[in-house]
């Protein structure tokens, strides 16, 4: 696996067929590589895997990524991990969205207060 494609920042990187462990630049272009951390304003990835993502606009083919933080994702046959970003369109499957997010703490945080309530009660 490669250490860094660059030590600063490129004006536009393209990957394709490659592992890489860390990747900055402006715009990157990903077919066919694994990622594990790319921070990029724009992202364009076909047939890839990505760890952690941070960007701008994503656009994902037949690809998944673990998760990603980003303004805007456009996706066609996609997974992720953990999903943040407000606008989304296309065939993505995230596991974790951020409504989720907020419904696991919720329902965490009631299910601790109904058991301490009723623990309480017993004594």
């Amino acid at each position: 696996m490669a250490e860094n494609v660059s030590d600063g920042y490129e004006a536009s990187a393209r990957v394709e067929r490659s592992a890489v462990r860390s990747l900055n630049a402006h715009s990157a272009t990903v077919e066919r590589s694994a990622i594990q951390r790319l921070a990029s304003e724009t992202v364009t990835a076909q047939n890839s895997a990505m760890g952690l993502v941070h960007t701008s606009t994503l656009e994902m083919r037949e690809s998944a990524a673990g998760a990603v933080f980003g303004d805007y994702v456009r996706a066609e046959n996609a997974s992720v991990g953990l999903l943040v970003a407000p606008r989304v369109s296309g065939n993505v499957k995230a596991v974790i969205t951020l409504p989720v997010a907020f419904a696991f703490g919720f329902g965490y945080f009631f299910a601790r207060r109904l058991a301490a309530t009723a623990f309480k009660k017993r004594r």
